[in-house]
């Protein structure tokens, strides 16, 4: 009987200790956390060892980018930095990969060891927060970030206000949710219900349309806004003016922001009139949708109406973040239109319909090859963001279907993308055959990207290791890797697996854009990539927190939950709609700076309308033609030659998006083959821009007729005609090699 009883024992202690052994410390997430440090280190290892070598491939041609002198001190290349950022992106693989292999390595880890090890990699995330906070106050940015040796910007993004009320939310997060009577009430607050679902979509609508006006400008009342926002309207309205002007993206003309958003935004604007008022209420509705549909995808998320609309108001406070102006008349990343919608757009409506996708389960091809030609179109559109939207479309799809065979579907999703990519190119080439007879040249989809990144015009470097770009970083890193955590678990909301896995994988791809110009007001145009990640990590920190058992994670979702009170703090920026209706209905007050009422308006008065465009024909005879081309290089000189009855052929958006020798010879051999032969530059230019019009055979037009340009262009004496905006004068120039132009002489 005792023997019995002691092998009863034995065998007891046998299978307690292989339940043990079952109940070590294997998660996933364990993993993930161990391994967190030693991947830190090899990263920052190879960071420093091969990012010099590596950065030689991308170091700027030799030929191909010929800058004028005057823009030389603006050029810096970075191909060290941009070899260490491709290398820094490989950190979610070495997650992944640890948490794939956790199975074999992790039951040899001292089980002692485990617990002491996960919670000072924690802490010593809390160190890299607080490092980094600190950081970021102490950073001064001159004459590199400025342009001006006498003026150092400081940015703090978050105020001490913000950070306390912050701490406050996050460490009273576990006591509500510890708490019976907190969960009692949560549970009745988030209850799903047809009317609740109606409500909260309503709100939704309703406080980003609000957040939105502040994007809504007049052509009465921009002279009132403020300079940064009058001056980037200028390009990207001047994109629309282009396709309205008969120009069109990726055949004759190279879009720095969108190659087709402005063929959307020209059709209300030929509906209702081109103006300014009609355009931006146009890109102001479709960031309205475009932001609501992160809504829907919070939704499908939390399952819960309500729960999802109090993720959403923190993510859309901080995605329309102020970067400039007063509170009422302000500049925001919502009206910075090359972000919203010409950047941002097609991507969340990809994240929505994925997320949709996923849901329902959806595993046919024809749904996939759809979801794919949405993303080959935010290829075309801006390789910037389509690009990293396209690969967080595939991860997301790949992440949410692990219980299918992993092969097999990466093959399918492989097939689907690729023939999504060839529809997305065969209705774009039907819309430039229709328009131009020409297929797409996709060479013009990283125009504006080789004399950026590649040839390193208007680059900066990112200011140090610590700083809030290094938080926005390691948010999309955790993103992913939890994806990653989610997966191994077999956890069963297969949608906030593929939404974290999209958040993280489009995150780290669109801060490319940050790398290149890391000036401190570019990182708020990541926000709201970097708030839905953050958002999707609240929802995991809010559920760690909830469950006792897991009190191992507990300093990691508080830290979380710190970034996302941060955001939600944001939230006090909410624009009062009278205020709005107000700014847009204000008289114009006149200042040093904008003397003009109408700045964005093409003067109406016949001197100037003859002086812009009219075609030289002969050395003193000038004639104006209705649809004669001229080069027009203003940054909206489509809008000049649309209200003056010509057409502008320039292939760019003015002479500042101009800056090397190539792109004013494109500008040329457009006019020459146009056969016209006239063009346009504002005042004041740099003197270096001269050489390639005197190489080209041009004069300057002056009072006593036509001169050759001096090396000192001003004392040619032009004739200086006056112009609103910041130009404050234009400058006409002549071919003198077709004197008699061929549009002239076709009647």
């Amino acid at each position: 009987m005792a023997s019995v009883a002691s092998e009863a024992t034995v065998a007891s202690q046998r299978g307690s200790a292989r339940a043990d052994a079952r109940r070590r410390p294997q998660d996933a997430a364990t993993a993930a956390w161990l391994c967190a440090i030693p991947m830190a280190v090899a990263i920052v290892v190879a960071i420093v060892v091969l990012g010099p070598a590596l950065g030689r491939p991308l170091a700027p041609p030799r030929h191909g980018i010929t800058y004028f002198a005057d823009v030389l001190p603006s050029v810096h290349p970075e191909p060290t930095e941009h070899a260490r950022f491709l290398i820094a992106i490989c950190a979610p693989l070495l997650g992944m990969l640890a948490v794939a292999l956790a199975p074999r390595w992790l039951p040899r880890v001292p089980a002692r060891a485990v617990g002491p090890s996960v919670i000072a990699t924690q802490l010593a995330l809390v160190g890299v927060a607080i490092a980094s906070i600190v950081a970021q106050y102490g950073y001064r940015f001159g004459a590199l970030y400025s342009g001006s040796a006498n003026v150092v910007l400081r940015e703090r993004y978050f105020s001490p206000a913000t950070l306390a009320v912050a701490a406050l939310l996050a460490a009273a997060t576990p006591y509500a949710l510890r708490s019976a009577r907190g969960r009692a009430s949560a549970a009745a607050l988030l209850r799903e219900s047809r009317g609740r679902r109606a409500a909260a979509c309503a709100v939704a609508v309703v406080f980003t349309a609000i957040w939105m006006l502040t994007a809504i400008h007049s052509d009465k009342e921009i002279g009132n806004a403020i300079s940064t926002e009058r001056y980037n309207i200028e390009f990207t309205l001047g994109e629309t003016f282009a396709v309205l002007d008969g120009r069109t993206p990726l055949v004759n003309f190279s879009s720095q922001y969108a190659s087709l958003w402005p063929f959307a935004a020209a059709l209300p604007m030929l509906a209702f009139g081109k103006t300014l008022l009609v355009w931006t209420v146009t890109l102001s509705a479709v960031t309205v949708v475009a932001l609501v549909a992160i809504y829907g995808v919070l939704r499908r998320v939390v399952r819960s109406a309500t729960a999802a609309l109090l993720l959403y108001l923190p993510f859309l406070a901080t995605s329309l973040f102020q970067t400039a102006g007063t509170f009422q008349n302000r500049n925001t990343v919502g009206s910075y239109y090359a972000a919203f919608p010409l950047r941002y757009g097609i991507p969340f409506f990809l994240a929505w319909l994925t997320a949709r996708r996923i849901e329902r389960r959806r595993t046919d091809l024809l749904g996939a090859w759809l979801l794919f030609t949405l993303a080959g179109l935010a290829i075309l559109n801006n390789g910037d963001f389509g690009v990293p939207a396209f690969g967080a479309t595939l991860a997301a799809l790949l992440w949410s279907a692990w219980e299918r065979p992993v092969g097999r579907s990466a093959l399918r999703l492989a097939g689907a993308a690729l023939a999504g990519l060839a529809t997305a190119f065969a209705l774009v080439s039907a819309l430039t055959l229709l328009r131009t007879g020409s297929l797409p040249q996709l060479w013009r989809l990283v125009d504006y990207a080789r004399g950026y990144t590649i040839g390193g015009f208007s680059m900066s470097p990112i200011p140090g290791i610590f700083g809030l770009h290094l938080l926005v970083y390691l948010t999309y890193v955790a993103a992913i890797v939890a994806a990653s955590v989610r997966v191994s678990r077999g956890a069963r909301n297969r949608v906030l697996t593929g939404m974290l896995a999209w958040a993280g994988v489009f995150g780290l791809g669109a801060g490319a854009y940050y790398v290149g110009r890391s000036d401190p007001s570019v990182l708020k145009y990541e926000l709201p990539a970097w708030t839905l990640a953050l958002a999707l990590l609240a929802v995991l920190a809010i559920r760690e927190l909830a469950r006792p058992e897991l009190r191992r994670t507990a300093i990691g979702a508080l830290v979380v939950l710190f970034g996302f009170g941060a955001a939600t703090c944001s939230l006090a920026q909410t624009p009062a709609p009278w205020e709005q209706i107000q700014r847009l209905t204000a008289p114009f007050v006149p200042t040093e700076a904008e003397p003009d009422p109408h700045p964005l308006v093409p003067p109406r008065d016949a001197a100037t309308r003859r002086f812009v465009a009219s075609l030289a024909d002969g050395p003193s005879r000038f004639v104006v033609k209705r649809g004669a081309p001229v080069a027009i290089l203003l940054a909206l000189g489509h809008r000049v030659a649309d209200a003056y009855g010509v057409v502008n052929v320039s292939p760019y958006t003015g002479i500042e998006s101009m800056y090397t020798v190539e792109r004013v010879d494109a500008a040329i051999d457009a006019l020459r083959r146009a056969g016209g032969n006239t063009a346009i530059l504002p005042v004041p230019l740099y003197a270096s821009l001269f050489d390639a019009f005197r190489r080209q055979g041009f004069e300057i037009v002056t009072q006593r007729g036509l001169r050759p340009i001096a090396a000192n262009w001003v004392r040619s004496r032009p004739w200086l005609m006056p112009w609103p905006g910041e130009e404050r004068a234009v400058i006409k120039l002549v071919d003198m090699r077709h004197l008699h132009p061929r549009a002239l002489a076709a009647g």
